[in-house]
Order: C-alpha cells, then structure tokens, then sequence
C-alpha cells in the first residue's frame, strides 16, 4: 500500500501563489489543509492518516521557514511528531491570523489583474489615446494627458498588483481633462467605465478567492489508540481474547 499517493499542493497551486512572502504562506497553508482533509477519509488507513498528517507538518513549517513566518516549527522533540499536530495546528492559526491583520492594516487597496484583463484594459488605453490625439486641446495638455496614459501602461506592464486609487487618479485626471472636447463626448466614456468595470471584476474575484482560500476546514478527530495486551491482542471491555 502506497502511504500517500497525492502531494498536498500541486505545481499549479504552486504557481497560483501571492508574490508577497507571509500572502504566500497563508494561501500555501491553507491550501494544504484543504487538501488533508480531503485525503484522511473515514476509511483510509490509520498509517496512511499518520503520514498526510506528518507531511502537512513538514510542508508548512518548511514554507514558514523559508517564507519568514515566526513561530511555527516542525515538532522535532517528541518521539510521535503527530502527538504536537494540534499544538502545531494553533500556531499556525495564530501566524495566519498576524498575517491577515497585518495586511489588512497596512497594505492599500490592490488588486493583480489576470492577462486578459490587461489586455482588455491595453485596448481601451489605445481608444483613449486615440480620443486624446483627436480632441481640440493644446498640444501641451495632450501631451501631459497621454504621459498619463503612459503611467497607466506602466502600472499594468511592470507590478505584480495594480494600485486602485492611482488608476482611479489617472483616468479621473484624463476624464477632466478630456471634458467638452468633441473626442471625449464620442468614445473616452466607454473607455473609462470599461477599465473601471474590468479592475472592480478581477478585485471582486479575487477576493472571493482569497476568502475561499483562507477559510479554515474542520479537521477530522484523531481515531482513538486500540488497547492491546502486552501480547498484542486487542482487548474488550477489558478482557484479554
């Protein structure tokens, strides 16, 4: 019999990662412990049980070693590692909870737009560009309009996450400045309501993933130890067969 015939996160997930390091640990842990609750079922073995449980272990405290999470280690000094698996449990429930609180104080609202979408957001720049190099302004305003544009270029081209409140700044400063010209009456508002519309639809998925990622399973009990004799011999009520 195969002791584990699944890893516990799978290249793909490895790939579906935050950058940030401590983001990358809770959805790595999180990840992990969907997946053991999905490989202990009531009828697997309990060696089998044992081992998912010690690589769940091993897995996380090496991410968290690596990743630079505090306070969750690997428990090395019992003789059955699997006696500290609840011990190690709330530990790395206490490492994810500083984490999250952590992020949810400090780091502004972002949000990592997919492929498409930055595609999608690349062809109404360009319809964008084109309203610019239409309208009636001076060529001194166009010029600082599409210096603009190229700043939201960049945002989309060169970081991991994309910061909501400077785009909002970009496209309000093009929106104004775009405004009663021929060109921004024709196809600048469609533009910057799809651009809006595209972030707010990969922000909303992808927290809706973040919260499916981090919600915590409940982990199946511990099967309870059979009594034996000395012998071997399982015992009943007490009585040696």
């Amino acid at each position: 019999m195969e002791l584990l015939e699944h890893d516990l996160i799978s290249e793909d997930d490895f790939e579906s990662l935050p950058d940030d390091p401590l983001e990358k640990f809770v959805a790595l842990e999180a990840i992990c412990r969907r997946s053991l609750s999905r490989l202990i079922a009531s009828e697997t073995h309990v060696t089998y049980d044992h081992f998912a449980r010690l690589q769940y272990m091993s897995v996380v405290s090496a991410a968290a070693a690596e990743l630079g999470v505090e306070g969750v280690s690997f428990p090395f000094g019992l003789d059955n590692p699997i006696e500290g698996l609840e011990d190690f449990m709330l530990s790395v429930a206490r490492a994810t909870m500083r984490i999250r609180l952590k992020s949810k104080a400090s780091k502004p609202y972002s949000v990592q737009l997919s492929n498409r979408t930055k595609a999608c957001i690349e062809i109404e720049i360009n319809k964008l560009r084109s309203s610019i190099s239409k309208s009636d302004l001076p060529e001194s305003k166009k010029d600082s309009l599409l210096k603009k544009l190229d700043e939201l270029s960049s945002q989309l081209n060169e970081k991991t996450r994309i910061s909501f409140a400077v785009t909002m700044s970009i496209l309000t400063h093009i929106a104004a400045g775009l405004g009663g010209t021929t060109a921004f009456l024709a196809e600048a508002p469609a533009a910057i309501a799809t651009i809006t519309s595209l972030i707010g639809a990969d922000k909303a998925a992808e927290d809706s993933e973040t919260k499916r990622l981090t919600t915590p399973e409940p982990t199946k009990a511990l099967p309870a130890p059979e009594e034996t004799t000395m012998a071997g011999m399982v015992l009943d009520d007490g009585i040696p067969f």
